[in-house]
Parts: structure tokens; sequence; C-alpha cells
């Protein structure tokens, strides 16, 4: 569940940050899109990795239960 709240939210995030900074810029659509790309991989991963590693902990120390 922790690791998919972390997946949206890192989803929800690369998609602020193409609408807020990306989509304005005056650069060729090519490169928006590699701008894109990058920042939705990288965003989304660290937070669902994030997401991952606390839920981990959170099952090791026995306060999640395992599904």
């Amino acid at each position: 569940m922790i690791e998919t709240i972390s997946f949206l939210a890192g989803l929800g995030f690369s998609f602020l940050v193409y609408f807020r900074s990306i989509r304005p810029l005056d650069s060729p659509r090519p490169r928006k899109f590699m701008y894109f790309a990058l920042s939705l991989i990288g965003i989304t991963g660290m937070l669902f990795l994030s997401g991952v590693l606390i839920a981990h902990f959170l099952r090791k120390l026995g306060i999640l239960q395992a599904n």
C-alpha cells in the first residue's frame, strides 16, 4: 500500500513539474519530451524506491503486516 501511494505521489509530482516548469519552456518539442521523460523516471523512481524502503523497514519492525 505504501509503495502504491509513493508511486502515485511520484507521478503526481512529475506531472506538476511538467505543467509548472517544462511546458512553459521555449524549447523544441523533442527536448521538452526528453526533460519530461527524465523527470518522470527520476522523481517517480525515487519516491517509489523510498516507499519500498519505508515499507520494508516498517515490516521488519513488525508495524506492517506482509500480504
